[in-house]
């Protein structure tokens, strides 16, 4: 209830309870409430006026203050209120004295909460030292308030990986190393990640889960088994670009980078094709191993995940030993290894689980880099004609794909994980 409200509603109570009890005193106490109220109503003239001197731009999240001139012509003294109704500018009202006829000067800080053109919505009051009544006073000098970015925010943004690529998932899931209390970036939250580092300031300014990363004290030898048969090879390669050839020079560098000797166990379907170790040139490795360009149409209906007992057979009997290509690879691997498989799991499933298990009981880490070969198909050859049974592909290998998880870390890969960035790294 406003003030004025107030004192017209005791005068009326006075007067009536002056009437019904006959007592002079009441009534003599409602005539000198009603007297005060009409003095301070009619003396309750005039204008008034507020005069802002904005910037032509202010930062995001940082303080600024604005000049402020009050200006009353009402003819009895009183304050000025100015505040800001904008509810993305944060804002300390503003109260000042003022007597009739006076002027006065003061700031208004203000504080931007988001980037871009805002209206900060401006409104100025004059009201009696009793508070009974109110008057609005014009506002001048406002204008639409241009918001930079804040230089926290855009350094904080350079940092920040939004979307992890698959490299950084799969150094993740192989967990080199123990963590230090050095800061290294932010990244959007991984499944298996602690909660305990979830950067909560950063996560509420983005609105997706974001996690501090730490640099890791311990170095180590990494092994990259990898996949040089000519099926895997039609797979992931199209006119223009050997994908084969850019995932092994990107993974040779991401590693290398973050300090770790990277060894390199090229297989085919028959056995070790050729092995490298202390890797930390990609031009180099990619020599040595002589990938050529193998023509032909690549698989995309995946194997079944238990294998055709005969097609393993025959394979095993065409390379004169019980082992497939992979799990010779795997053999050669030192124990208590970090090790990255990069194949296609639909093309021997039941040969990659098998090297796993061989790898996992020598004490090693295990990651697949799984290349699907539905994305890596160009856009120009998806037309009405095999979109249909493209679409049934990429759901039978998603299936393999989930089954294959609930056993091992699979990392899947496509073309936008490695085009933006293998030039940087090369």
């Amino acid at each position: 209830m406003k003030t004025a409200d107030f004192l017209l509603g005791l005068s009326g109570v006075l007067l009536a309870g002056a009437i019904f009890l006959q007592s002079p005193a009441l009534a003599g106490v409602s005539s000198a409430v009603m007297a005060y109220y009409s003095a301070v109503r009619l003396a309750f003239r005039g204008e008034g006026r507020a005069v802002l001197k904005l910037p032509e731009r202010i930062t995001e999240l940082e303080w600024a203050e604005i000049p402020v001139e009050v200006e009353s012509k009402f003819g009895i003294p009183g304050k000025a209120i100015v505040r800001i109704r904008n509810p993305y500018l944060e804002a300390e009202d503003v109260s000042i004295d003022l007597e009739p006829g006076k002027r006065a000067k003061t700031y208004l800080r203000i504080k931007p909460l988001k980037k871009g053109t805002l209206d900060p919505g401006v409104e100025a009051f004059f009201t009696d030292k009793s508070g009974l009544f109110m008057g609005e006073l014009r506002v001048e000098g406002v204008k639409p308030l241009t918001v930079l970015p804040s230089p926290r925010k855009v350094a904080e943004a350079r940092r920040l990986r939004k979307e992890p690529n698959a490299f950084a998932e799969l150094l993740h899931a192989l967990g080199i190393g123990s963590e230090s209390f050095d800061f290294e970036e932010l990244r959007e939250f991984l499944p298996g990640d602690d909660v305990k580092k979830i950067d909560w300031k950063a996560t509420s300014r983005i609105l997706r889960p974001i996690v501090r990363v730490f640099k890791r004290e311990t170095l180590a030898d990494v092994y990259v088994l990898v996949n040089v048969d000519e099926s895997f090879r039609r797979e992931i390669r199209n006119v223009k670009t050997d994908y084969l050839i850019l995932i092994l020079a990107q993974l040779i560098a991401y590693f290398a980078r973050h300090g770790h000797r990277v060894g390199i166990v090229a297989y085919n379907d028959h056995g070790v094709y050729k092995v490298i170790r202390n890797v930390y040139e990609p031009r180099k490795a990619l020599s040595e191993l002589k990938l050529e360009p193998k023509p032909g149409r690549p698989q995309l209906r995946p194997s079944p995940l238990r294998g055709n007992t005969l097609i393993r057979k025959i394979l095993r009997i065409k390379a004169r030993s019980p082992l497939s290509g992979i799990e010779k690879a795997a053999s050669t691997v030192p124990e208590s290894s970090y090790v990255v498989i990069l194949d296609d799991i639909g093309l021997h499933p039941w040969a990659i689980l098998s090297a796993a298990s061989m790898l996992e009981d020598k004490g090693s880490k295990v990651a697949i880099l799984y290349p699907n070969p539905v994305r890596f198909i160009p856009r120009e050859s998806i037309g009405p004609e095999n979109l249909e049974s493209l679409y049934l592909v990429y759901k039978e290998r998603k299936e393999l794909l989930r089954k294959i998880r609930s056993r091992i870390t699979v990392v899947e890969l496509s073309p936008k994980d490695l085009l933006p960035r293998v030039v940087n790294a090369l």
